[in-house]
C-alpha cells in the first residue's frame, strides 16, 4: 500500500510539471513533441470516464457498454443549466454539482429494470441505452437543438479570472485537480464497506447474498456513482469546447475506448 501511494505521489508530481515541460519544448522549437491542449483535454476526460466505468466493471464486475450516454447526459445537462438560451444559468460550478446528480438519476433509471440481467445480456441492454440516448438527443430539438447542438456555452470562472479556450495551463490544472479529487473519492469508496460489497458481488454474488448483502441495492449504487463520474467528464468536455457538439459524438466507439482504458 505504501509503495502504491508513493508511486501515485510521484506520478502526480510529474503530471503537474507537464505544462512546464510543454512550454520548454515550445521555447526550443520542438512543437512536434508537445503534448498540446486538445490531447491533454481528451486524455484527462477519458481518464475521468474510465474511473467512473471502473466502479461498475472493475469493482462490481458488471459489463457496461453505455458510458458514452452518461457523458452525453452530463454534456447536455451542463448546456441547459448554463446557456443563455435557457432560464437557469447557474454557472460552471453549479452545473458541476448538478449534472452528476442528474446522471446518477439516469444511472438508477437504467439500473433498476436491468440488474437482474448478467453478462452479455446486461452489456446488450447498456449498449442499447447508449443508442437510445443519442436518438432522443437528436429528436428532442426544442430542448437539445437536434444535430446542431447547443453552442456558446460559458467557460468556468473564479474571482478575478475567466477561463479562455486558448489558455492551456488553467484548463489543464482544473482538469487534473478534479481528477485528483475523484481518484481520492473512489479510493475511499474502494476501501469502504460499500466497496467491499461491490467486490464481494464481483467474486461471488450468491455467497455475498448469503452474507446479508443486498445485490440489487449495491449494484444500483455502482451504476449511480459510475454515471455521476462520467457526468463530470461530460461537464468538463462541454465547458472546454463551449458546445455540446452533435449527439453522434457520444457513440459506441467512445464507450469501447473507455472500456479499453479501464
Amino acid at each position: 500500500m505504501r509503495r502504491r501511494l508513493r508511486a501515485e505521489w510521484i506520478l502526480l508530481a510529474v503530471a503537474l510539471l507537464i505544462p512546464l515541460f510543454d512550454g520548454l519544448l515550445g521555447v526550443m522549437n520542438l512543437d512536434a513533441w508537445r503534448v498540446g491542449n486538445d490531447v491533454v483535454q481528451r486524455v484527462l476526460v477519458f481518464a475521468i470516464m474510465a474511473l467512473g466505468l471502473n466502479v461498475v466493471v472493475g469493482y462490481t464486475g458488471l459489463l457496461h457498454l453505455g458510458v458514452a450516454a452518461f457523458m452525453a447526459i452530463g454534456v447536455y445537462s451542463y448546456a441547459i443549466l448554463t446557456s443563455s438560451v435557457y432560464p437557469y444559468q447557474i454557472g460552471f460550478w453549479g452545473a458541476l454539482l448538478a449534472a452528476p446528480v442528474l446522471c446518477a438519476g439516469a444511472g438508477l433509471l437504467l439500473g433498476s429494470p436491468t440488474l437482474r440481467l448478467r453478462g452479455d445480456y446486461l452489456a446488450i441492454v447498456t449498449l442499447g441505452f447508449g443508442e437510445i440516448v443519442q436518438d432522443v438527443l437528436k429528436n428532442v430539438e426544442r430542448i437539445t437543438k437536434g444535430t446542431q447542438g447547443i453552442i456558446g456555452l460559458p467557460p468556468p470562472s473564479v474571482p478575478g479570472y475567466e477561463f479562455k479556450p486558448v489558455d492551456y495551463e488553467p484548463w489543464y490544472y482544473l482538469y487534473v485537480g478534479i481528477l485528483v479529487v475523484l481518484v481520492v473519492l473512489v479510493r475511499n469508496l474502494e476501501d469502504s464497506r460499500l466497496g467491499r460489497q461491490w467486490m464481494s458481488i464481483r467474486e461471488d454474488e450468491l455467497a455475498a447474498t448469503c452474507m446479508g448483502i443486498n445485490p440489487t441495492k449495491t449494484k444500483l449504487m455502482a451504476f449511480a456513482i459510475g454515471a455521476a463520474i462520467c457526468g463530470v467528464a461530460g461537464v468538463l468536455a462541454a465547458a472546454k469546447i463551449a458546445t455540446t457538439a452533435e449527439p453522434t459524438t457520444y457513440d459506441f466507439n467512445v464507450s469501447i475506448t473507455v472500456l479499453a482504458i479501464a
